[in-house]
Formats: C-alpha cells, sequence, structure tokens
C-alpha cells in the first residue's frame, strides 16, 4: 500500500515497466518505488500488459447512442474484470496484477488528473477504458499520443494531449463504434479514415498468381472493410506486417523475437511506434525526417547511401488517412547507443529501408529542378 501523503498528483499510466522509464525519466519522475516512480508533480505507473478485461454480454440491450458521450456507451455496454492466467497459459499471476491494480488506484485517488499514455493504437485506448472504468476513480483524462518517445515529445503529450484534439475525439468515437459492431456481430459499416498500406508490385503480383487474377499497375489501388491497399513499385516504409516478414526472411528472427526487439527500439526512443498496419506518413513525420536523415549519414553500415536534398514524397499521406491509425515506421534522429546484437541487426534494417524509401528517383529529382527553376523565373519577374 502506498505511503504517501501528496495530493494533485499528475498519475500518467502506460502497458508497462519499460515505457514507464522512459517517459519518467523524461518528465522527472526520478524517484523509483514499488510499482511506480515518483517527481517534479508526476507518478509514472504501468500495468504489465492488457489486466482488464471487457466481456461484452449479448443477453443484454445493445447501446449504441449518437447523443451519449463514446466512453459512457463503451461502459454501458461491457463489464469489466481482471484477466484470469490460469485459463490462458496454466498459471496464476491475479496476486502480482492486484497488486499493481492497487498502486494505480491508489496513486489515481492522489490525483486531479490521469494521463493516458497506452500505446497509440485502437489496443491502447480501449485497454485504459477497460482499466478506468474497473478502477471507478473518475477523474480528468488526458490522453497523451506517443508514436515516438523522444524527450520532446513525451513531454508535450503529457503536458498538453494530443495535438488536435477534435480529430483525436472523432477517431476514438469512431473506434468505440467499430468494436461495439463487431462484438455485436452487426452488419453495419464501419465508420472513420481507412488503414493505408503500401504493398509492392512484385508482392501483389505473387498473390495475383496464388488466386487467378490479373496483376495490379503502379497506382491501382485495392479496397477492403476500412482498408485500402496501394500498389507501388517502391519498397514502402515498414508497418508491424512488413518488419515481422523482413526480419524472418533476412535475420532469422521469430515473430515474437521481432515484435519484442522492435518495442525496445521504440522505447529506447529509437524507431516510432512498430505495431502500426498503415506504413505511410503524414506531413508532419515528414518534415522531421528532413532533419533526421542527416543523422542516418553516421550509420555505419547504410549511410553512406543518404541521398542530399528533401526525402521522397511519394510514401505521403494521401488517402484521408488518420494519424490514429499509425504511421510508417521511421527513426527518430536520435543516435544508438548500448544495442544488444538482435537491437543492432534490427534497427540497421529499419535504417536500410528507411533510406530506401525516403530516396527521391530520378523522376522526382527532374521535376523538383524543373519546379525550382519555374519558382525562381517567376521571382525574377516580379521583382
Amino acid at each position: 500500500m502506498l505511503k504517501m501523503k501528496q495530493k494533485n498528483l499528475i498519475t500518467v499510466v502506460t502497458d508497462n515497466q519499460l515505457t514507464a522509464d522512459t517517459i519518467a525519466k523524461a518528465i522527472g519522475a526520478t524517484e523509483k518505488h514499488d510499482g511506480y516512480y515518483l517527481g517534479n508533480g508526476y507518478a509514472v505507473t504501468w500495468t504489465n500488459g492488457r489486466v482488464i478485461e471487457a466481456t461484452f454480454s449479448h443477453d443484454e440491450s445493445f447501446v449504441l447512442s449518437t447523443s451519449m458521450d463514446c466512453r459512457l456507451v463503451y461502459a454501458h455496454n461491457f463489464k469489466f474484470a481482471m484477466r484470469n492466467y490460469d485459463n490462458l497459459v496454466g498459471y496464476n499471476k491475479s496476486e502480482q496484477d492486484a497488486k499493481q491494480l492497487a498502486t494505480i488506484k491508489a496513486l489515481w485517488e492522489m490525483s486531479s488528473t490521469i494521463v493516458n499514455a497506452m500505446i497509440p493504437d485502437t489496443h491502447g485506448d480501449l485497454d485504459f477504458l477497460n482499466l478506468y472504468y474497473f478502477l471507478a476513480v473518475p477523474r480528468e483524462v488526458r490522453r497523451a499520443w506517443l508514436p515516438m518517445l523522444t524527450k520532446g515529445a513525451i513531454r508535450h503529450g503529457v503536458m498538453h494531449g494530443p495535438s488536435d484534439r477534435k480529430e483525436y475525439e472523432t477517431w476514438l468515437a469512431e473506434t468505440i463504434y467499430n468494436h461495439l459492431i463487431k462484438v455485436n456481430n452487426e452488419s453495419l459499416p464501419l465508420e472513420g479514415a481507412p488503414i493505408v498500406e503500401e504493398v509492392t508490385i512484385d508482392e501483389a503480383a505473387k498473390i495475383a498468381e496464388s488466386v487467378g487474377v490479373e496483376p495490379p499497375k503502379e497506382g491501382d489501388y485495392g479496397v477492403g472493410d476500412k482498408y485500402i491497399a496501394i500498389f507501388t513499385e517502391h519498397k514502402p516504409l515498414y508497418n508491424v506486417n512488413g518488419l515481422l516478414v523482413d526480419a524472418a526472411t533476412e535475420l532469422d528472427f521469430n515473430h515474437e523475437q521481432t515484435i519484442q526487439t522492435a518495442y525496445n527500439l521504440y522505447a529506447k526512443k529509437l524507431i516510432s511506434y512498430p505495431l502500426a498496419m498503415q506504413n505511410t506518413i503524414p506531413t508532419g513525420v515528414w518534415n522531421m525526417m528532413r532533419r533526421n536523415k542527416e543523422i542516418l549519414r553516421y550509420n555505419s553500415k547504410w549511410g553512406k547511401s543518404v541521398s542530399k536534398g528533401k526525402p521522397s514524397r511519394r510514401h505521403n499521406f494521401r488517402m484521408g488517412e488518420s494519424i490514429y491509425n499509425g504511421h510508417g515506421i521511421v527513426t527518430t534522429g536520435l543516435h544508438p547507443i548500448d544495442l544488444s546484437h538482435d537491437e543492432e541487426k534490427l534497427y540497421n534494417m529499419i535504417v536500410k529501408r528507411v533510406i530506401e524509401a525516403l530516396t527521391p528517383t530520378a523522376a522526382e529529382i527532374k521535376a523538383t529542378r524543373k519546379k525550382n527553376r519555374k519558382n525562381k523565373q517567376s521571382k525574377v519577374k516580379t521583382a
């Protein structure tokens, strides 16, 4: 049990201790305690994964309201309980979970604000709602959306929340709506921006051949339920699927090894969140890569292949994507140190793909030069 008299804390909760440690260092919560960090007016704690599970009851009345707050709709339709490891993997972790939940609840009761710093995707927000309604400690909640764990990104996210609060709230409402549609087996269309995945023509051709259809051409795209596949001649940035495939074929990593190693690189602030399905990037990330690509020149393995000038825009958002559906895996501009052998191998593989994806083609370079000449000529005429 906590032995603190402090009040009006801001408590940050995330998924695991590794991420909590990174967040705590960024915001000055440097006192380490059993189950949390403390300092500078903040407490930082973690859940050890998906501790609280939500069960939808098909026997009770289903509520899908446009007038009710989306979080309350979610709370009305689900029942929340602590996970039971006995049924899943054959051992009981309930005592450890219960202890950590008691710590989180005690911190929340001493807090004026709770910061949701769970993983930046659909699962992170639903996991937080499960925890929030299970513990039943009503407080002001702020979402720290952290696709990158650099110090500046953490401090901004924890202090200010999403850069576009309205867009985030819309995305969350659509996420909850879609989740309710799926668990209730309703045949209604899903809401919100599509998840966009770029797929190389070579990969698409193999799939097309296996099912006996015509292979796609450059610029073609396929549409599924809230999903768009864009077929391209160029290798895209990695998403989780591409990362798993190449790590298996090039590095002989199994899936669990790849996920854990990628998450370690994310927690070490070296790459963006690696478990997204979407692999295009928003303009803000493209602008960041204009600066960060210079750091890649120092990469001992692939630095010499970094091109001069601006990165290519061919993998930028262009189909109505939402930043809250994630983006392609990019490097953060920090120099890697103290990497394990697995981390170094996976990091170098990601660096290689970032360089390949953001290197302009000869046609792009020619078009940029032509545009620059026109701009210079127009300036001369108006002078």
